[in-house]
């Protein structure tokens, strides 16, 4: 498992949207597999699930994600699971970690264009 966090500028709305908007570029076998959002008191969330084909790996990676809108921004913390061999210990987690990457990647790309 590989996990991501970040504070961004804007709305989950926003950041939402370009998420949808741009997910294809982290491969073409990307899926969304489930969602959800809502408000809990004062804080507004945004779960996701997605999932892609490891080639290193042969098998399914999944990416989900947690957004969580503040004044000032929202929270994004990403995990990766899957992808890996071994039965007792994790060998070869490239997947995850490359799936983790191009995420952070695409929220990069999304905070230079909201500064």
């Amino acid at each position: 498992m590989a996990i991501y966090k970040n504070n961004v500028p804007g709305t989950i709305d926003s950041l939402k949207n370009y998420i949808s908007a741009n997910v294809g570029a982290l491969g073409f076998s990307i899926s969304a597999e489930e969602e959800d959002e809502g408000i809990v008191g004062n804080t507004k969330y945004y779960i996701a699930g997605f999932e892609r084909f490891g080639y290193i790996s042969q098998n399914r990676v999944s990416l989900n994600i947690t957004l969580l809108e503040y004044d000032g921004g929202v929270k994004v913390i990403a995990t990766s699971l899957g992808g890996s061999a071994g039965a007792i210990f994790k060998i070869n987690t490239w997947s995850e970690e490359n799936f983790l990457n191009d995420f952070a990647d695409l929220i990069e790309s999304y905070k230079k264009e909201e500064t």
